[in-house]
């Protein structure tokens, strides 16, 4: 989609922006999905079942499951590359295909090709020209975090950097919209963050909605604003990051007797604790590790090695796609 410029409608920079705007635009959601349902022609069960969504513009999303789960084929009615047997999907009020005609809707796929011979600046630069009413060329760039290497070939560039080029491409249109595949892979931790860093401070500055897969669950707790679980074509967790994880269970507070432990010690400990033992671990399951670990240090000085265990969202995970694992 962002790699071939005859998806979208082309004119000089100074056009006025052909998209249509809603007088109230703020209550048109960025994404509307009602009731979807899909199944491929050979399949002998649905991919997609009653798929219900409202993205609200501005948000960061993410797009959770394990493969065969539904997520590519979502994304792809979406885009409208393909139809639904039943129900409707919406951008920005607009059935997905005009969506992307108009220049709705920013792609970064991570199977998309780009030309290998050219600077990064030219082809983001070929890509702008190939929109209404593009970004200016540096201003992409740098929203990518690729300042650095935009004069290098992109033959030259690391698999992280190409994410990155591929993030400018989406990003240079202005898209409303954006739709980004598996967008870190092949960055390492530290590019993620420099990534994830760049992708909230342009949908925060620019008012962009953001629409992402991922196999990473931490990246999507601290990227997302809301994280979406599909499994079995169903959507079976919709939820902010914080709701999703606390699936998981309570966090833990941990720690080792130094010294002989007073008795009734639990006693000395409030709100709704459950305690269990591991080889000397002290372990208790809290509703607020940090008042735990306050009246540990200051009532029970017994108590060392002090941690708090927060419920991961790799747990939470588990326990929405496979309770009985979790």
């Amino acid at each position: 989609m962002t790699a071939v410029s005859t998806r979208f409608r082309t004119g000089p920079a100074s056009s006025p922006d052909p998209r249509p705007r809603h007088a109230a635009s703020g209550t048109v959601p960025a994404v509307a999905i009602s009731g979807l349902g899909f199944t491929y022609p050979s399949a002998t069960s649905p991919a997609l079942v009653d798929v219900k969504l409202d993205v609200a513009p501005g948000q960061i999303v993410a797009l959770l499951g394990p493969n065969g789960a539904g997520k590519s084929t979502l994304v792809s009615l979406m885009l409208g590359l393909n139809n639904p047997d039943r129900g409707s999907v919406q951008i920005f009020g607009l059935a997905p295909r005009a969506a992307v005609r108009q220049g709705e809707i920013g792609v970064m796929l991570q199977s998309a090709g780009m030309a290998d011979c050219v600077t990064v600046r030219e082809l983001v630069a070929f890509m702008a020209r190939q929109h209404a009413r593009p970004m200016d060329v540096d201003e992409a760039i740098d929203l990518a975090g690729l300042r650095d290497v935009a004069g290098r070939r992109v033959e030259r560039l690391s698999g992280g950097e190409r994410q990155r080029v591929r993030f400018a491409l989406a990003l240079v249109g202005q898209p409303r919209l954006l739709i980004l595949d598996e967008p870190t892979n092949e960055m390492d931790v530290a590019s993620r963050y420099t990534f994830w860093n760049a992708v909230r401070s342009t949908a925060a500055k620019l008012g962009r909605t953001v629409f992402f897969t991922t196999h990473h669950m931490e990246e999507a707790a601290t990227a997302a604003d809301r994280v979406l679980v599909i499994a079995h074509g169903r959507v079976v967790a919709d939820e902010t990051p914080e709701q999703l994880r606390a699936r998981a269970g309570r966090p833990q507070v941990q720690f080792r007797w130094g010294a002989t432990p007073p008795q009734n010690w639990m006693e000395r400990l409030s709100g709704d604790l459950s305690h269990s033992c591991i080889d000397g671990l002290q372990i208790l399951h809290t509703s607020n590790a940090d008042r735990t670990l306050r009246e540990l240090v200051n009532l029970l000085p017994e108590a060392v090695d002090i941690t708090i265990q927060e419920a991961s969202l790799d747990q939470a995970y588990l326990s929405v796609i496979d309770p009985d694992r979790a």
